[in-house]
């Protein structure tokens, strides 16, 4: 199976669809493996509905889950729960950072919502309100287990053997069986208190990438989300770290930086496609973020 890269607003990877909403692998097989340098780079906010687990490869990687972040080195592991609001990127000390990674859907092991193993063992998982994201050092428990797990799953999808795809069903429900024991250890966690921010700032960065190349305005962010424009200021000043009007400038010039990759549209088409009113203000903003004006970074 060929390897993908997760969604990211850097020059190589399309930022469409960067809520992830479409499928990962194909509908006879939901799985995908991933492979993602983040040494000058990163992946950006997204969402979706599969389940994520992978592991550091090399350097130190810098996961965010809503407000919540950790930093992993090489071997640790991680998961993401469905739907559950995530980036990563180099955690900056200059090393490189690569991670490998495996998205799949819950249907891959329970085949369908009215099976036991879904009730029984799935469900219980993917809606904790409380198992949304966790780390794994090399000194916690199940670590070998886990680390083992999906270090087989990565490879087997990679070299697709023969019948590997029981192979693969196989050894994700004995990595969920893990997890599950590790969501009944929860008993109280700090990643509900911020649930109902997450979702709010999910319906504003699905108008954003939607719609930046219109006027947006921060009155249409507030109207999307149905709160008060000081609500969202919060919301993604909780979560995202940055203003909305600031999250929309960037992704508006990283959008126009992967077209200067990778279309052949004069730089004028560019930046009104990208939602700039005038050349001037749009090369001064591009110069500020990517160091060089369009042009010389069209040229790179």
């Amino acid at each position: 199976m060929a390897i993908s890269t997760c969604i990211s607003l850097s020059s190589s990877i399309s930022p469409i669809n960067i809520d992830e909403t479409g499928t990962h692998g194909t509908i006879e097989f939901p799985a995908a493996i991933y492979l993602d340098d983040v040494t000058n780079d990163f992946v950006n906010w997204h969402w979706h509905a599969e389940i994520e687990i992978g592991y550091v490869e090399a350097g130190e990687i810098l996961l965010e889950c809503g407000n919540r972040k950790y930093t992993l080195t090489p071997g640790e592991l991680f998961f993401v729960n469905s739907n559950v609001l995530h980036a990563m990127s180099s955690s900056g000390n200059g090393m490189p950072a690569v991670f490998k990674s495996i998205a799949f859907d819950s249907s891959i092991i329970s085949g369908n919502a009215e099976s036991v193993f879904f009730k029984k063992y799935l469900y219980p998982v993917i809606h904790s309100t409380s198992f949304r994201d966790y780390v794994w050092q090399k000194d916690s428990e199940y670590y070998e287990t886990l680390h083992e797990i999906m270090t087989k799953v990565w490879e087997t999808i990679f070299s697709e053997p023969s019948d590997y795809e029981i192979t693969v069903r196989n050894l994700l429900s004995e990595c969920f069986a893990v997890l599950l024991r590790v969501s009944r250890t929860i008993t109280s966690s700090d990643q509900t208190a911020n649930l109902l921010l997450e979702e709010r700032v999910q319906i504003i960065l699905n108008y954003i990438h939607a719609h930046y190349a219109e006027n947006i305005t921060l009155d249409d962010l507030a109207a999307a989300a149905n709160v008060s424009k000081s609500e969202v200021n919060r919301c993604f000043k909780k979560i995202i770290h940055t203003s909305p009007i600031r999250y929309l400038k960037n992704y508006r010039l990283q959008n126009a930086a992967y077209m200067l990759k990778n279309s052949t549209y004069a730089i004028q088409t560019i930046y009104e496609l990208c939602g700039f009113d005038n050349n001037s203000y749009f090369t001064k903003s591009f110069r500020e973020l990517y160091h060089c004006p369009p042009r010389e970074y069209r040229k790179t």
